[in-house]
Order: structure tokens, then sequence, then C-alpha cells
């Protein structure tokens, strides 16, 4: 698993595999006229890449039914109000809003943030008890690492944090 997060920007027709590999991302910013369609049944196969779990647990069974089923085309602006996209935009913007949301993460806790990414997928397949007791063992690890005093103490003094551990080198077991 990728330990950041990946964004999608879908400035045009996601069809098919051109829209199951984006649902593998964690968000997805899409243009409003965006031709969209999971076109698997008009072909004689079925969705891969676990986009019928995904497509399901972000947008309702009731949804996923209608999209996986039909296999009917949809536009970016349908898209995200199904909770599909983090937004639908005029496709000039589609591109700037999505490097602006990769800037928001720079000043997050690498480790913060790789450990929620990993809980946030992993939950997909987890029951309640099983994620909140994941999140309890994990919360713990992350409030005894030398970054949990840094952010605090970076925003008591109102000032950008200074994070000492990497996502590539310095995660827990999971």
């Amino acid at each position: 698993m990728i330990r950041k997060p990946v964004i999608a920007a879908l400035n045009g027709h996601a069809i098919g595999v051109g829209i199951t590999y984006p649902m593998l991302c964690d968000m997805r910013f899409v243009a409003e006229d965006a031709k969209i369609q999971f076109a698997f049944v008009h072909r004689g196969v079925i969705p891969e890449l676990a986009s019928q779990v995904i497509v399901a647990r972000v947008a309702g069974l009731s949804r996923a039914v209608d999209l996986l089923l039909s296999g009917r085309m949809i536009r970016g602006r349908e898209f995200a109000e199904m909770g599909l996209a983090s937004a639908a935009l005029p496709a000039e913007e589609v591109l700037p809003a999505a490097l602006e949301r990769a800037r928001d993460f720079v000043n997050t806790a690498p480790t913060s943030v790789a450990i929620s990414k990993r809980l946030l997928w992993e939950g997909l397949a987890l029951s309640v008890p099983q994620r909140i007791e994941r999140e309890m063992k994990l919360f713990a690890w992350a409030g005894n690492q030398p970054d949990a005093p840094k952010g605090v103490l970076a925003f008591l003094e109102k000032r950008p944090p200074q994070w000492k551990l990497r996502a590539s080198t310095d995660l827990p077991e999971m």
C-alpha cells in the first residue's frame, strides 16, 4: 500500500478500467462534464480492483447497484454528488484543485497520515470493534512518538511543525 495520499484528477472520460483505477485513489477531483461509466456489464465482464466494494462503501449499496449493474454513463457532477469525488469542477480547475489539496498534506505528520490512511482502507473489511482495537493500539503508539509533543508545541507556538518521523522508515508493525 502506498503510504502517502494519492489524488486523482479526472479531466475527461473515465470508462471501465479508466474509473476503477481512480477508485483506488484516496481522493478524486473530477471535471463537471467528465463522462464516467462502470461499463463492465456491457462488455460481459465484471468490475475489477475491488471497485464493487469501494463504490458500495463510499456511495452506498443503492448507488453501487445503480452504477455497477446498469453500467449507465454519468457526468462528473453526479459522480461527486454521489460522494465518489471530493469535488466536481470546471475542467480547467481540476488539476489546480488536486495540486492545492496535495499541498495541504505538506505540513501533516507523515506517520500519522500513513497510519490513518491504512486504517481507513483496512476499515472497509473490519468490524467496528476490530477497528477500535486497531485504532487504540496505533493511537497509543503515535502518542508515544517524538512527533506527538512536537505537533502540540508547534500548535501552541503558532508555527509549522518540524516532523522527525518518516512514513518510509518509522511506521509500527501493522
